[in-house]
C-alpha cells in the first residue's frame, strides 16, 4: 500500500478510535501525558506514536483504545506484524469495534493470510464501519481485490456495492468493478496497458448500474459493445446487465461469450442456470460438464447443485439426488444447498430424508444470513 494511502488509514483511525473507552481506573498523571505525547505524534510522526503508544499499553494493558492506535501506527510502518498482534489485543479488550476488526483484516492481507483477512473485515464491517467514508473505501477495495485473486466474482462486486452513492467516482473502485465485471483475477496493475482502458469502461458500466444510473449504464454497455465486442468477459458482463430485465437476451450474451472464451466459468454456470429455467435442461447439463472441468474446486458444489437442478427439472429425481448429495457433502455448512436437497429428496419420494434436509436447513439459515451466499444471489432470486 503507497505511503500516502496509509497515512490516510492512519488519519482515519483518529476518528474510529473515537468510541473506545478509557481504562475505568483513573489514569497516572504520568500515562496521561504519555498518552498525549502519542497522540500528537500519531499522523505525523507515527514511529515516535508506536513507541510512546507501546509504552503506555504496557503500563496499562487494558487500553483498548492505546492498543488500536498501536495498531495503527505500526501498520502505517508497515510493521504488519506487530500491527496485527497490536488489534488481536484491541480486538479482545473491545469485541464490538468494527474498525478494529477490519484494521486486523487489513494487517493479515499483508501478511498473505488472506482467507483469515476475509473473516475478520466481514466481521467488522457486520459491526459497522462507516465512521470514516475514506477507511471503509480501503476496506472495501481491500476486501474485494482478495475475492478477485480467489475468483468470487459475485462477492467482490458486492464488497462494493455498498459504496454506490451515485457520487464516488474513484478511479481505484471504477477499475476493482470492472475486473468483477469481466472475471478477471488479477489486479488492475498487473494487466497490459491495452487491457486496462476495457476494465476501466467495464467499470465505468457496472458501476452506473450498481449506483442505479440507467441511462448511464446503457450508454456505457453499449460503448463497451461497440469498441471491445470480442474481448474476454464484455458479452458475460453485458449479461450481467440484462439479468434483471431480459433473459433471453442475457442468455444470447452468454452463449457470445462461452463462443468467443470457451474457459469462461462463469459465463458457463450462469449460462447453465438460465437454460434450466428457460426448459433446456440437457444443454443446461453439457454447460455445467465444461464448467466442471474449469472452476476453481470452491465452486465444485456449486455445479452439482445447478447440476442437480438441472435433472430436477427433466424429472431425473435419481440423477437429482446424486448431484445434491455431492453438493451438500463439499459445502454442508450452506444453507441453500441443504433447502434444494430436500427438494430433490420429495421428488425421489423419500419424505423423511427431505424432512432431515428441511430442518438442517432451518437451522443454519437462523445461523446465517441467506443472502450471503453470493453464489446463490442469481441462482435463487426468482429463477427456480
Amino acid at each position: 500500500m503507497k505511503r500516502t494511502a496509509r497515512g490516510a488509514l492512519l488519519a482515519a483511525a483518529l476518528r474510529l478510535a473515537a468510541g473506545l473507552a478509557h481504562a475505568q481506573t483513573e489514569p497516572a498523571q504520568n500515562f496521561e501525558l504519555l498518552a498525549q505525547r502519542a497522540q500528537a505524534a500519531l499522523q505525523v510522526r507515527p514511529a515516535e506514536a508506536a513507541k510512546l503508544y507501546r509504552q503506555a499499553v504496557e503500563m496499562r494493558p487494558d487500553w483498548a483504545e492505546g492498543w488500536f492506535y498501536l495498531g495503527a501506527s505500526l501498520y502505517d510502518l508497515e510493521r504488519y506484524a506487530e500491527s496485527r498482534d497490536a488489534f488481536r489485543q484491541e480486538a479482545k479488550l473491545a469485541p464490538r469495534m468494527g474498525p478494529g476488526w477490519a484494521f486486523l483484516g487489513l494487517a493479515e492481507s499483508e501478511l498473505n493470510d488472506p482467507e483469515q483477512a476475509l473473516v475478520d473485515i466481514r466481521h467488522g464491517e457486520a459491526l459497522g464501519i462507516k465512521g470514516n467514508h475514506e477507511f471503509e473505501i480501503a476496506v472495501r477495495l481491500k476486501a474485494s481485490g482478495l475475492l478477485l485473486k480467489a475468483q468470487a466474482y459475485d462477492e467482490a462486486m458486492m464488497q462494493l456495492q455498498p459504496l454506490a452513492n451515485g457520487t464516488e467516482q474513484s478511479p481505484a473502485i471504477m477499475a476493482t468493478m470492472g475486473l468483477c465485471a469481466l472475471a478477471i483475477p488479477h489486479t488492475f496493475e498487473e494487466l497490459p496497458e491495452g487491457q486496462r482502458e476495457l476494465v476501466r469502461l467495464a467499470g465505468k458500466a457496472a458501476w452506473a448500474l450498481v449506483s442505479q444510473q440507467p441511462d448511464e449504464a446503457s450508454a456505457a454497455y453499449r460503448q463497451l459493445l461497440e469498441q471491445y465486442p470480442n474481448a474476454p468477459g464484455v458479452h458475460y458482463a453485458h449479461a450481467l446487465y440484462l439479468m434483471e430485465t431480459d433473459l433471453v437476451a442475457a442468455l444470447e450474451e452468454l452463449e457470445k461469450e462461452v463462443k468467443n472464451t470457451p474457459t469462461h466459468w462463469p459465463a458457463l454456470i450462469l449460462m447453465s442456470t438460465l437454460r434450466t429455467r428457460q426448459g433446456t435442461p440437457e444443454l443446461a447439463v453439457e454447460s455445467l460438464r465444461a464448467a466442471m472441468k474449469l472452476v476453481p474446486s470452491r465452486y465444485l458444489w456449486l455445479c452439482h447443485a445447478e447440476m442437480g437442478r438441472a435433472y430436477l427439472t427433466s424429472n431425473n429425481a435419481t440423477g437429482a439426488v446424486s448431484e445434491m448429495e455431492t453438493a451438500v457433502r463439499l459445502d454442508p455448512g450452506n444453507a441453500q444447498v441443504h433447502y434444494l436437497m430436500a427438494q430433490a429428496y420429495r421428488r425421489a419420494g423419500r419424505k423423511e430424508d427431505a424432512q432431515k434436509q428441511t430442518l438442517e436447513f432451518e437451522k443454519l439459515k437462523a445461523q446465517q444470513d441467506p443472502a450471503a451466499v453470493p453464489e446463490y444471489q442469481r441462482f435463487l432470486s426468482g429463477r427456480n
